[in-house]
């Protein structure tokens, strides 16, 4: 499966919010793709997902420059935690 075959979501994104300085969350990050490219600007991406092997090839996916700005975690988008008022941004996409 292609997932964005036109490679218009991450452009329509930018577009749309200035990810400057940004602490984003994003649910259901599978294997990172939109996660690189939004840390590449935000100040910071927690992303989450409760495949266990997705977030582990994301985790070795992960390039060198971004790494300080991003936390990969295995969890249930029904489940987790997160405290309130943390986080600029909230990505959701693809995981229903």
């Amino acid at each position: 499966m292609v997932v964005d075959p036109d490679g218009v979501e991450l452009p329509t994104i930018r577009e749309l919010v200035d990810l400057a300085r940004l602490d984003v969350v994003e649910i259901g990050c599978g294997d990172g793709r939109m996660t690189f490219g939004c840390a590449e600007q935000a100040a910071s991406v927690l992303a989450f997902d409760s495949d266990e092997e997705l977030v582990r090839e994301a985790r070795r996916s992960t390039p060198r420059a971004l790494r300080d700005r991003i936390r990969f975690e295995v969890a249930d988008a029904a489940e987790i935690e997160l405290p309130p008022a943390e986080f600029d941004l909230a990505l959701f996409s693809w995981s229903l």
